[in-house]
């Protein structure tokens, strides 16, 4: 009877032992890809200096800043066409610049440097009225395809 529960917690070991070995390397796995997916997506952001990638993210964050206290300061209930581009484009820089300073190994992280998702809990009116005016962009979408008379959008102004 003793050497059935010890072969059963050896087999149990031997499993736990396979699976804590899979898992792991799984994991190695899975960031070499998202390294690879992060060189692909930034390739230029690696080759610029520590000071050049700084100061475009610093130049995007601020445009957003100022964007963010327009909006605070005028109450707008919307953004406009190349607000929205002018958002888009931020964010691909940011998310660049980031990558960049995290290749060259110059990124300090909290509390001196922000993530994305860090900067926009920071933004909270140019995130709500983004998302509004992509899920009224969605909206439009949806009623075109559905081959509905597509309402227009109340104009941005």
């Amino acid at each position: 009877m003793d050497n059935f529960f010890l072969l059963v917690i050896a087999v149990l070991f031997i499993l736990l032992a396979g699976f804590l070995i899979f898992y792991f390397q799984t994991q190695q796995n899975f960031l070499e890809i998202s390294q690879k997916l992060e060189e692909i997506q930034h390739p230029h952001a690696s080759m610029l200096s520590t000071e050049t990638l700084k100061r475009e993210l610093a130049l995007n964050h601020d445009k957003l800043v100022v964007l963010e206290a327009d909006i605070s300061k005028n109450n707008r209930e919307s953004l406009m066409e190349s607000e929205l581009k002018m958002f888009d484009v931020a964010r691909h820089q940011i998310k660049a610049c980031i990558a960049g300073l995290k290749a060259n190994g110059d990124w300090i992280g909290m509390p001196y440097e922000f993530e994305w998702a860090e900067m926009l809990e920071r933004l909270p009116n140019v995130l709500k009225l983004y998302r509004k005016a992509e899920a009224d962009k969605q909206a439009m979408e949806v009623a075109q395809e559905k081959g509905l008379q597509p309402t227009k959008p109340p104009s941005s102004s």
